[in-house]
């Protein structure tokens, strides 16, 4: 088993392991249950990916009620959170509405929810030192990483990518009056892919909570929030690589906490024998190369998911400044060289397989 090094004497304390392998990290629920109680399970897509409710001890009234309200929200949230029309013909969502009226320097009235969110996500790119960045929509767009029909065989132009830099997109450009937003730049286009999972969990909770179910696992396209426990006791997700089948560590995930993973594998392409991905540094208009994953357990779901792609996009080089400034005391980062970097309090929560 690989040594501990680069511990500080004080609080935030870091660890780093070398790994013989290259390493990227995923959720899986891994729970048994108990024929005594009635368990739950409804799956269904939505936002590009697999959303799973395990409810835990409920009735099928609960269930019923549950069920109904979340998928009610998800049809209001997948028509309204998406940046890109699919369609010409369709009635634009809330945010294509908000970035044509950007295009076109215009003020638009917001609604509270999405206001919401947008404030906190241009909190989080001032934070994170534009590392997360949700003012990036034209740069995805460029990559194609916006619609997996979209990918592109071969990188963008440098031309094109200088040019985007030279934009100085960021949500710093935001205008608001109450909630009515304006930009004063035009190529700001908001996406808010690296933030919404996260404050989807949150609603979903609420609603969980509203219909009375006290014991849950939502999990969203391997991004999970616990609610309650598991028949008696806390959840218990085990942490694997996605190029294989292993389980390399698990760790009991408590009420009101957040799971979230960040990692390479969801959409790429390669070209010449280099891999890109679809996570962009926005400070280079490129793909990063120097960290395959991070994974960030906190109560807060939005700071979860954001945090987890800034740390991606910070590397190893940065981990230690940005989870303090973030407020994270459970993260870990893994290099494209495997090494694992994470804080001592995410260290201590995991039991790792293979000791």
């Amino acid at each position: 088993m690989p040594t501990a090094a680069g511990l500080s004497a004080m609080w935030p304390c870091w660890i780093t392991r070398s790994h013989a392998a290259v390493l990227t990290l995923a959720c899986l629920l891994c729970f048994g249950c108990d024929s005594a109680t009635d368990d739950f399970r409804h799956q269904f897509y939505a936002f590009g990916t697999l959303v799973t409710i395990d409810l835990f001890d409920t009735s099928p009234q609960s269930n019923a009620a549950a069920i109904a309200a979340i998928e009610a929200r998800i049809r209001e949230l997948d028509r309204n959170w998406y940046p890109w029309g699919e369609h010409s013909d369709e009635p634009q969502g809330e945010l294509q509405r908000i970035n044509a009226a950007i295009v076109a320097g215009q003020a638009i009235e917001v609604s509270p929810m999405l206001a919401e969110l947008v404030r906190r996500a241009t909190e989080l790119e001032q934070l994170s030192g534009g590392r997360f960045n949700p003012a990036i929509g034209r740069l995805t767009e460029l990559w194609g990483f916006h619609d997996i029909a979209s990918l592109r065989a071969s990188p963008p132009d440098e031309v094109e990518i200088r040019n985007w830099l030279s934009t100085s997109a960021s949500s710093d450009s935001l205008e608001w009056n109450g909630n009515e937003l304006r930009s004063n730049s035009p190529h700001v286009m908001l996406d808010l892919g690296g933030i919404a999972k996260g404050s989807i969990l949150e609603q979903f909770v609420r609603i969980l909570r509203d219909v009375g179910v006290e014991n849950a696992i939502i999990d969203i396209g391997g991004d999970l929030t616990v609610l309650g426990q598991v028949n008696g006791r806390p959840a218990r997700i085990g942490i694997r690589s996605p190029r294989s089948d292993d389980t390399l560590a698990w760790l009991d995930v408590r009420d009101g906490e957040t799971v979230v993973t960040s990692g390479d594998y969801e959409r790429f392409f390669e070209y010449e024998g280099r891999r890109y991905q679809h996570i962009l540094d926005p400070r280079s208009g490129y793909p990063i190369q120097h960290t395959i994953t991070a994974t960030v357990l906190h109560k807060d779901p939005v700071l979860a998911d954001a945090a987890a792609t800034a740390l991606l996009v910070a590397g190893s080089g940065a981990f230690e400044e940005l989870c303090t400034v973030l407020g994270l005391d459970e993260a870990l980062i893994v290099s494209a060289s495997g090494d694992l970097r994470l804080t001592q309090a995410m260290e201590k929560r995991l039991n790792w397989t293979n000791r």
